[in-house]
């Protein structure tokens, strides 16, 4: 994930954030237990015990590795529960 880490960076993220949206490249998660629901509109995610609600087009997850999950798409919005 090291390489990841590099390339958001150079992207504008915060890797150090739990979350951290980059327009028009994605989304970086930490600490996700589980995918609960997945479609290239909706992804909702737990996340320690809450969960996180990502909306957007063409939404996809391009890696999912010790809890650190990074989609790609459109993202639109981010909801908490």
């Amino acid at each position: 994930m090291k390489l990841l880490q590099q390339i958001l960076r150079e992207a504008g993220a915060d890797v150090d954030r739990a979350v951290t949206i980059v327009p028009a490249f994605g989304g970086y998660f930490k600490s996700v237990k589980r995918v609960d629901e997945y479609s290239p509109e909706r992804i909702v995610l737990t996340v320690a015990k809450k969960r996180v609600t990502v909306r957007g087009e063409k939404l996809v997850i391009d890696k999912y590795f010790q809890q650190d999950l990074l989609v790609r798409g459109e993202i639109s919005g981010v909801e908490l529960e």
